[in-house]
C-alpha cells in the first residue's frame, strides 16, 4: 500500500463515493488481516471487542475515539507507537472518521473495518473539523484522505443490532425532506413550481430502497448478508442521486448538526436525520404518513424514546435551528421551514404528540 492521497484544506480531489473499494465477504477480516503489517487500530470498546476474534493478528496498539473533537484526535495520534506501517479504523462513524484524522496526520495508509453499515464514513474520504460537539467552517474546507479500501465482514457486521445498520437507510431516505420543502413552497407560491423531472432520480432511488430492502430479509425478518450489501450500496449511490436544487432546501443533516451542538450530545446519525426529515415533512404537511411507512418498511427507528431524545432536547434543537441554519460564518444559509417558520408553542406540542406514535 502506498502513501494515501489527502489534504487538510479541501475535499475537491477526493475519490467519489462510487469509486471507493468496498470489499464484502464471510470471514473476510480474518483473511485480510493475516497480511497486514504492524498496524495502529482506532476503535471503540464495543467495536474492538467484537472484532478481536476476527483478527488474525493483534494491532501494535489500539486507542478508542470518544468523539471527533480534533484535540482528542491529536491525543490519539500522539500515542501511536514507533514502527507502525498502517492505520486501521474499526467501528462506526466516529471510529472511522477518527482513523482518517490519524492517517492524514501520519501519512500512513488506511483501511476501514466498519462494524455497522449505517455511516457515510465508510464511503466518503472527507471528514469534518470538530471543536467539541460543533463543526467548524464550511464543508468545502474540511480535510480528506483516500483510504485504501474498506473491509465489510458479514460475520462481524451482523453481530450488531439490526437498527445500527438500518439507520443507514434512514440516512438516504431523509433526502425526502428536500422534496417536501419544495412541494410546500410551490404550493404556497414561494419560489418556482415543483419540477417532477428534477426530483425524479431521487424519488426513484427512494422507491427502489423501499421496495428492494424487504426482499433481502430472512424468513423471520432478520438482516442477511444481502441486507448488509443492499444498505451500504444505497448509501454509496446516494451522492449521485440526491436532489440538489436551489428551490429544495436540505435541512435534515444540518438540523442534526445543530441538535448535537446545542445539546452537546450525539445520536445515531441515520436515525436522527430520519427524524429530522419526518419533522420537516410534518411541518410542511407533505405526506408525513407516507414517510413513516417508508421508515417502518426499512426498519428505521426515529421515535424520540427509541433513539434517546428527550422533549427538552428536541425543543432546544428546534429553538436553535433558525440561528444555526443561518450561520454564514460556518457556511450555512439553509432557507428551510425550520428557519423561516419556527416550530413554537402549541405547534411544538402538536409535533411532540405526533412523534410519539408516528
Amino acid at each position: 500500500m502506498q502513501k494515501p492521497q489527502g489534504s487538510w484544506t479541501s475535499a475537491s480531489g477526493a475519490k467519489k463515493a462510487t469509486d471507493q473499494d468496498i470489499r464484502y465477504g464471510d470471514d473476510l477480516l480474518t483473511r485480510e488481516s493475516a497480511s497486514w503489517p504492524s498496524y495502529y487500530a482506532v476503535s471503540s470498546p464495543s467495536a474492538h471487542t467484537a472484532a478481536k476474534k476476527h483478527l488474525s493478528r493483534e494491532p501494535a496498539a489500539v486507542e478508542y475515539a470518544r468523539l471527533l473533537d480534533w484535540t482528542h484526535l491529536q491525543e490519539i495520534t500522539d500515542k501511536m507507537p514507533d514502527g507502525v506501517e498502517l492505520v486501521v479504523g474499526i467501528g462506526g462513524g466516529v471510529a472511522l472518521d477518527a482513523s482518517k484524522y490519524v492517517a492524514l496526520k501520519t501519512g500512513l495508509p488506511l483501511i476501514l473495518v466498519p462494524t455497522i453499515v449505517s455511516s457515510g464514513s465508510i464511503i466518503h474520504s472527507g471528514f469534518a473539523k470538530w471543536d467539541g460537539h460543533r463543526t467548524v467552517g464550511p464543508g468545502s474546507t474540511w480535510p480528506w484522505i483516500d483510504f485504501d479500501h474498506a473491509v465489510v465482514d458479514y460475520d462481524l457486521v451482523l453481530q450488531s443490532p439490526y437498527y445500527f445498520h438500518t439507520a443507514g437507510l434512514g440516512d438516504v431516505l431523509c433526502g425526502y425532506a428536500a422534496i417536501a420543502e419544495w412541494r410546500r413552497n410551490a404550493r404556497l407560491g414561494i419560489g418556482p413550481p415543483f419540477d417532477e423531472a428534477a426530483a425524479a432520480t431521487t424519488a426513484q432511488h427512494h422507491a427502489d430502497i423501499v421496495t428492494g430492502f424487504p426482499r433481502t430479509l430472512g424468513a423471520a425478518g432478520e438482516l442477511t448478508p444481502d441486507s448488509v450489501r443492499f444498505i451500504l450500496s444505497a448509501i454509496q449511490e446516494r451522492d449521485g442521486k440526491v436532489l440538489n436544487h436551489p428551490a429544495a432546501p436540505s435541512a435534515d443533516h444540518t438540523f442534526w448538526l445543530g441538535a448535537e451542538e446545542v445539546n452537546e450530545k450525539g445520536w445515531v446519525h441515520g436515525e436522527f436525520v430520519a427524524l429530522s426529515a419526518l419533522i420537516i415533512a410534518w411541518h410542511c404537511e407533505e405526506r408525513p404518513e407516507m414517510f413513516v411507512e417508508w421508515l417502518d418498511t426499512c426498519k428505521v427507528r426515529r421515535r424520540p424514546r427509541e433513539i434517546g431524545l428527550s422533549r427538552d432536547e428536541l425543543l432546544r434543537a428546534i429553538g436553535y435551528a433558525p440561528a444555526f441554519l443561518s450561520d454564514a460564518a460556518n457556511g450555512r444559509d439553509v432557507k428551510s421551514i425550520l428557519r423561516t417558520d419556527p416550530i413554537t408553542g402549541a405547534r411544538f406540542d402538536a409535533l411532540w404528540e405526533f412523534l410519539q406514535t408516528a
